[in-house]
């Protein structure tokens, strides 16, 4: 097989995850209540840790106006670890051992050969070698906050229902999440009750750095246009 290394690493980055979380808020499961009989999109934010700990002081976020919002879903990521129930490894991170390997029927290097005339010319087929990642398990904290007990159920309903999909967008990578408890309260802020809600999501994913020591994680193999068999006689 020819190798061809002209081609950039694969990599899934931590962002990718918080951004498959929030792509399928938004896009999938599409929060939404009802307020003086119409339908009003719930905004999703991810807080930055400094938000996180204000909300976590005083139990809900304000606008410039110094009111609540509500509706509101906020979240944040709060732990990684390794999976420990998935033994692979690459074995060296300086030199991958363990790859994946992936393959393209079809490769551009075939559009000038006339393979049909050719004698013994075969479609080259494109490989790809992309070490093995490092599977993880992140941790993101949700709170929910609406005016009514009716609007809040909708919502649980509905994020609920999405709990051990593959959350994120069609065509890119997708985690698998599990969603296990969800524990409300109702609070009242300067004599304004808000019905509050949080719950954890477990996401299931994987880390592969865009670069590291100038390693390269994905590497590209040609197979052979031509194979020659030879028959020597005794």
């Amino acid at each position: 097989i020819k190798r061809d290394d002209s081609v950039k690493n694969v990599s899934v980055e931590i962002m990718d995850m918080d951004s498959a979380i929030m792509y399928y808020f938004n896009n999938v499961i599409q929060p939404t209540v009802e307020e003086a009989g119409e339908q009003v999109k719930v905004p999703v934010l991810y807080a930055n840790p400094e938000r996180w700990v204000s909300i976590r002081k005083t139990g809900y976020l304000r606008d410039r106006k110094r009111q609540l919002i509500t509706p509101l879903i906020v979240f944040q990521r709060t732990g990684m670890e390794k999976n420990t129930s998935i033994p692979v490894d690459k074995l060296d991170a300086n030199d991958p051992k363990l790859h994946y390997t992936f393959g393209k029927k079809w490769s551009k290097k075939n559009r000038y050969d006339k393979l049909s005339v050719q004698q013994n010319l075969i479609p080259q087929n494109e490989f790809y070698n992309v070490a093995v990642p490092d599977y993880m398990v992140l941790n993101y904290d949700f709170i929910i906050w609406t005016s009514f007990m009716e609007q809040m159920n909708k919502l649980i309903e509905k994020i609920n229902f999405s709990a051990g999909a593959y959350w994120g967008e069609s065509g890119k990578m997708k985690f698998k999440t599990i969603i296990e408890t969800f524990t409300d309260a109702t609070e009242v802020a300067d004599n304004e009750r808000t019905v509050k809600t949080e719950f954890s999501v477990i996401l299931n994913g994987y880390l592969l750095p865009k670069s590291y020591n100038d390693l390269i994680t994905t590497q590209k193999y040609l197979s052979p246009k031509r194979v020659i068999m030879k028959e020597e006689l005794m």
